[in-house]
């Protein structure tokens, strides 16, 4: 090797090395926030497919409560059939106090079917907050935007080194060294330029 020292041989691979270095870095903290991003949209699923299931479970609370109200219902009037005939084959006279009895069970069993709609009126609430609240964990996910201000620095940070590195290669340490310009030795001062 004609005129190469060893040292300058370790310089350049320290200048390579340091150029993939940053390069590395670089690449890892974009391959991060493209990571996070994936991430985010991935819970953003989650979280839309949490709020439809809680939408079905309250439309479903709704349903089963008007079904199991309806049902009430006819228990009622079951019952109001069922004491009307026992009166009636008692020979009881169906005006006055026997149809207070009657009033009594059909409140009675209206109220049953109040407590039963009001009942599910609050299940399909819950499912409502829940949807809700799986709607704006969501909106949360969906707004994530990436930031590449580690992957600048990492660059920025990294090419400061290298700059520094190859001034030292180019230069050496002392600011004065003799450099080849056209085939003939000329010293460079960092402070005025070619002497």
């Amino acid at each position: 090797m004609s005129g190469v020292t060893t040292a300058t041989v370790i310089a350049g691979a320290g200048l390579a090395l340091s150029a993939a270095s940053t390069a590395a870095s670089f690449m890892g903290q974009m391959n991060q926030q493209a990571a996070q991003g994936a991430q985010a949209n991935y819970m953003k699923q989650v979280a839309l497919q949490r709020q439809q299931v809680a939408d079905q479970q309250s439309a479903d609370a709704l349903a089963r409560g008007q079904v199991n109200e309806d049902k009430q219902r006819q228990v009622t009037a079951s019952r109001i059939g069922t004491q009307t005939a026992a009166l009636a084959a008692q020979g009881t006279d169906l005006s006055g106090s026997p149809t207070d009895i009657l009033g009594d069970t059909a409140r009675a069993g209206e109220q049953d079917a109040l407590t039963v709609r009001n009942n599910a009126a609050r299940e399909a609430w819950g499912y409502k907050v829940q949807a809700n609240n799986a709607g704006n964990d969501a909106g949360l996910y969906g707004g994530f935007q990436p930031s590449y201000m580690g992957a600048g620095a990492s660059l920025l940070s990294g090419a400061g080194t290298l700059a520094d590195k190859w001034s030292k290669f180019q230069f050496g340490s002392g600011g004065n060294d003799p450099v080849s310009i056209g085939g003939s030795q000329a010293s460079y001062d960092i402070s005025g330029g070619l002497v």
